[in-house]
């Protein structure tokens, strides 16, 4: 089980000169952190203590792996989100791509640990995994005839060091090779299944998501935005709204998953407050919905603009920024508490609740979505009560 996002060369073979650039980076995140933190008191915590007890861990470090390591675990200690040091391969090889709605060689899921076993939580729609008929709530038994949990191949999707909720996890692929996992879909009942890595990004699993849902006689747009990092996104809720669900009844948003960028949150939310899109819709939410997306959470409820479905937001909240060290790695700070989004209250650590909680058990849920069929339930009766107010009206103007 590897961290972060990839496994760096190790460095034992090295002359003993390889230990500054080491220890150089864990003193650039500490010095970073120092300068460019939100909250100058440091969230209560001695800053330069903490840098005394973990820089002669640091200088121990064989790899930079594990350098890296100690770094996130002294970050960390200040117990907020958007504070993580990112290798330098795992920053240009998988966020700058992402960031331009680039593909890279991907299985196409997310999984996570439940009670000490790994299961498939989140699947890119269209991509390798989906097609091969995985399907959320799959237990993840064995990756290329290891044990799930030993696999080198498997990956930390990035996770905030100060934050208690259990990583994300994903199967590495080069897209040279096909990927044999040993998959259980019912407890007790395992099989195999080869997946041919492809090339795919999120922001093209959101454009596949793009689908018209029939229920009660009804048609409801479904878009799943799976972040906001890019105005691309935008730009897919926008071209769907116009074009796919033209005469559909209702819409279902889903912004379950990553955050990203205030300019994008603000672009989405205006086609609300515009009345670009001028009939009823439902927004789903989960734990880990984050960031712009509780933001966007907070204010599309603030200014009443739809129903809310699903699990109270993950709580990591904070305005950040990206300073690249001098080995070409990648810090994330916070540098801002972003209060200002939402009339200064705090969602840091606190999360937003949506109007309707939902049960979200995933082991063994053969694919079945509890915040989305109860998003379909919410949407229909909007839909209902909007069509009755429709009704009256038309009849009060008849009488009058």
């Amino acid at each position: 089980m590897r961290l972060l996002t990839v496994v760096l060369a190790a460095a034992l073979a090295l002359p003993a000169l390889a230990e500054k650039p080491r220890i150089k980076t864990f003193d650039e995140a500490w010095r970073t952190t120092r300068d460019r933190f939100y909250d100058k008191t440091m969230n209560g915590r001695d800053w330069a203590a903490l840098k005394e007890e973990y820089r002669p861990l640091a200088k121990k470090a064989k790899t930079q792996e594990e350098l890296i390591g100690i770094t996130n675990r002294m970050l960390g200690e200040l117990g907020v989100s958007h504070l993580v040091l990112i290798p330098k391969e795992a920053y240009q090889d998988h966020f700058v791509p992402e960031m331009g709605g680039k593909p890279t060689p991907q299985v196409g899921f997310e999984a996570v640990e439940v009670d000490g076993k790994l299961f498939v939580r989140n699947l890119l729609e269209g991509g390798p995994a989906d097609k091969a008929g995985i399907r959320r709530g799959d237990r993840l038994v064995r990756i290329a005839g290891v044990e799930a949990k030993a696999s080198e191949r498997l990956t930390a999707a990035g996770s905030d060091p100060g934050l208690p909720w259990p990583p994300l996890w994903y199967v590495a692929a080069d897209g040279k090779e096909p990927v044999e996992l040993v998959i259980e879909s019912k407890k007790g009942r395992s099989r195999t299944v080869t997946i041919r890595p492809e090339p795919i990004s999120m922001v093209q699993a959101s454009e596949n998501s793009v689908r018209v849902i029939r229920h009660g006689g009804m048609k409801f747009g479904y878009v799943h935005t799976w972040h906001f990092l890019t105005p691309l996104i935008y730009g897919t809720v926008s071209k769907a709204m116009t074009e796919k669900f033209e005469d559909c009844d209702g819409l279902l948003l889903d912004i379950r998953g990553r955050g990203g960028s205030p300019l994008v949150m603000n672009a989405i939310l205006g086609l609300f407050r515009t009345g670009a899109w001028d009939r009823p819709v439902v927004l789903l939410v989960d734990d880990r919905s984050r960031s712009a997306k509780e933001i966007f959470t907070w204010v599309f409820m603030d200014e009443d603009l739809g129903p809310t479905v699903g699990r109270t937001t993950e709580g990591a909240v904070l305005g950040s920024t990206f300073v690249e060290l001098s080995d070409g790695s990648c810090l994330l700070v916070p540098v801002q508490n972003a209060q200002f989004y939402t009339k200064g209250e705090k969602l840091e650590g606190v999360g937003v609740t949506p109007h309707h909680v939902v049960d979200f058990p995933l082991p063994y849920a053969n694919g079945y979505d509890e915040i989305l069929e109860f998003g379909k339930e919410r949407l229909e009766i909007e839909v209902k009560r909007r069509r009755a107010r429709a009704a009256i009206a038309m009849l009060l103007r008849l009488v009058s």
